[in-house]
């Protein structure tokens, strides 16, 4: 063993900045994370006699009694499932269109990746302006086409600014997994289909037996990073809404950040921000063993 240090040296002397790095970085602050959640931390009152004292779980009891926190995690449930299911049927179907030949495609699949590349702030700004109740293009268009009688106020409205939200989030999400999707369509051989051809299967019975088999591994493995990405998107509620109107866009995320940056309670900002940990834990879990299942097959 001590041979091995020896003979070795060079290489743990040049791992040992990162290693120093990542847990400065990640681990150090994770740990602080967990240890406020346990403690009384309200730069409001900083004169209380708990302040910066171990309470326990009193922030995890104050969260879960809290009705704002409650409706915080049911959008969370209703913004990440939206996200998957919408992003998860378009970007295989836009997956399957450009898989396909056809004139210019090369040119299709640059501009399907247009949303990815647009910052998250640039894309909740331009379609802030555009559901603007004044002088937003889609109630000019929806007024123009009958399709309401007068102008709303979209992001201002409790119906209607979750959806908003959701399809701005879909909108700039759909590239990412259908990336995913157009690799694993392309890693397909070209005989099976001729094969399946030849013996009569249509287009739904080769998608149904052949394509989807094929492709699931690496769908599963897009769809877990995926929904880690959406649990933890910040920027378009927050820049579009700031999770209102009457908090029925406020997710987990927004929650902890008005928790900590607003109301200055670092110690139940602390609290909601382990429960998304735990949340984004299981879901890496999920995505890990995924990922060794895939590497021993």
């Amino acid at each position: 063993m001590k041979l091995e240090l020896k003979k070795n040296w060079p290489g743990y002397a040049l791992v040992i900045p990162s290693i120093v790095a990542v847990f400065f970085l990640s681990i150090f602050p994770l740990i602080n994370g967990i240890l406020l959640s346990f403690k009384r931390y309200n730069l409001v009152r900083p004169w209380d006699s708990d302040f910066n004292h171990y309470i326990w779980f009193e922030n995890y009891i104050r969260i879960f009694t809290n009705k704002n926190f409650i409706l915080s995690l049911g959008n969370t449930a209703v913004w990440t499932i939206a996200n998957l299911f919408f992003q998860l049927i378009l970007s295989m179907l836009l997956a399957l269109a450009l898989n396909k030949k056809m004139a210019a495609r090369a040119v299709f699949r640059t501009l399907s990746l247009v949303p990815w590349a647009v910052p998250a702030a640039v894309a909740a700004m331009t379609f802030t302006f555009l559901f603007n109740a004044n002088v937003g293009i889609i109630n000019i268009l929806f007024v123009k086409w009958g399709i309401i009688e007068k102008t709303v106020s979209w992001l201002g409205n409790v119906g209607s600014a979750m959806a908003c939200v959701t399809f701005v989030a879909i909108w700039k999400g759909i590239p990412f997994q259908m990336i995913f999707v157009l690799a694993a369509l392309q890693g397909i051989p070209g005989d099976i289909y001729e094969g399946a051809k030849i013996d009569g299967s249509n287009g739904w019975n080769t998608f149904w037996r052949i394509t989807l088999p094929i492709i699931k591994q690496p769908l599963a493995i897009a769809t877990i990073l995926n929904s880690i990405g959406i649990l933890t998107s910040f920027n378009i509620i927050w820049l579009m809404t700031e999770g209102g109107p009457l908090f029925t866009t406020e997710i987990l995320y927004t929650f902890a950040y008005r928790e900590a940056f607003i109301n200055h309670n670092f110690g139940t900002a602390a609290a909601a921000s382990v429960v998304l940990f735990v949340i984004l834990a299981v879901f890496s879990g999920i995505y890990i063993k995924l990922v060794s299942s895939d590497n021993q097959a």
